[in-house]
């Protein structure tokens, strides 16, 4: 059971950084105009128009969704398979997102290598609880 709570507090803690670093980006630069699945070619205009800060927002947001739920998952799971769980949960989510919404070449590469590569920092950071120390500690 702690492993299933880890992962899924893991995922719920990834979840919201991404969805807050989205957040964050389209509040400090804001979209140039509405976007439309139906009409691709405005969608990538609008995606190409956005500035470069913004872009690096979200990215970065992948990285620390990743970096953050897979630690939290091994921290309370303290099995080292749930913060790989939560990194391509990441990952999954960062390829939807690029099929459904046109994004550079070195975004699409990111929402790959970043999200992994936040998931294994964390889990060469995790150390198991020692006997007594709390989980979150």
């Amino acid at each position: 059971m702690k492993k299933l709570l880890g992962t899924v507090l893991g995922a719920i803690a990834a979840i919201t950084i991404v969805s807050l670093a989205d957040w964050f980006a389209g509040t400090l630069y804001p979209l140039s105009g509405e976007l439309d699945s139906a009409d691709p070619d405005t969608t990538a205009a609008i995606i190409a128009g956005m500035p470069l800060p913004a872009k690096l927002l979200i990215v970065f947001g992948w990285f620390l969704a990743a970096f953050t739920g897979a630690w939290l998952a091994l921290r309370v799971s303290d099995w080292r398979w749930s913060g790989w769980i939560v990194a391509v949960l990441v990952v999954a989510g960062g390829i939807v997102n690029i099929l459904l919404l046109p994004h550079p070449l070195w975004m699409q590469g990111c929402a790959i290598v970043l999200p992994l590569l936040g998931g294994w920092i964390a889990g060469r950071l995790h150390h198991k609880p020692y006997p007594g120390e709390p989980l979150l500690g």
